[in-house]
């Protein structure tokens, strides 16, 4: 990446925000330096006193978010605990972040192929690699204990909780009160709650589906 130019962090926020709803909403490449500063009602030009390239700006907007995903990830699949907690854990703590910072998350998910093609953003695909094997750990760990079992596939059962988590994250604060769509009944904890005990029930050995479901930890600031 270009290095930064200095600029009023007000502003800085403010195209951030907008580009991060274009990007979201329409595509990384098919959003225009012009569209993100006709949102914040800027010249173009004006635009580049405080990001160099788009590319800057979609940086700012995934890096913080993808690398707190990893370190979760990671930080969760090292507890001394046993399988099923961590697991319903890291449930719990991604779809919170979704919830909190969903158009970040919702970029790093639709542009996965523009990622994996530029140099610029390989660290990016390492952390997402690095928060799945955390997940598989997690997950063989549950098989080698006999809390899972033995026939997972960690590929499809990672990324299908992680599209339920995405989609369940984009209800929850999308939540447009027509008569289908009753979000507005329920928290986010009722959310955690359900999501992880349809998970959990998914991957848990025979003989365990009517166990009770562990609460998630609550991990330190």
């Amino acid at each position: 990446m270009r290095g930064r130019r200095p600029s009023h962090p007000d502003r800085r926020e403010e195209i951030l925000a907008a580009a991060a709803r274009r990007f979201a909403e329409f595509g990384f490449e098919a959003t225009t330096v012009r569209q993100i500063a006709d949102d914040v009602n800027i010249l173009s030009g004006s635009l580049y006193h405080h990001f160099a390239t788009k590319e800057e700006m979609l940086d700012s907007i995934v890096r913080d978010a993808v690398l707190d995903q990893r370190g979760r990830a990671l930080r969760i699949a090292a507890l001394d605990i046993d399988a099923e907690v961590r697991f319903v854990t890291l449930i719990a703590e991604e779809l919170a972040a979704l919830a909190d910072r969903l158009e970040a998350y919702a970029i790093i998910f639709s542009e996965r192929k523009f990622f994996r093609r530029s140099p610029d953003f390989l660290y990016l695909m390492k952390a997402r690699k690095e928060a799945f094997e955390a997940w598989r750990f997690v997950l063989d760990e549950g098989v080698s204990s006999g809390q899972f079992h033995g026939g997972i596939d960690s590929y499809l059962t990672v990324s299908t909780i992680m599209r339920m988590l995405n989609s369940g994250a984009d209800w929850y604060r999308h939540e447009d009160g027509s008569p289908l769509d009753a979000m507005a009944n329920y928290s986010l904890k009722a959310l955690i709650a359900f999501y992880s005990g349809f998970a959990l029930r998914s991957v848990r050995a025979a003989g365990r589906g009517e166990a009770p479901i562990p609460a998630p930890l609550t991990l330190p600031g």
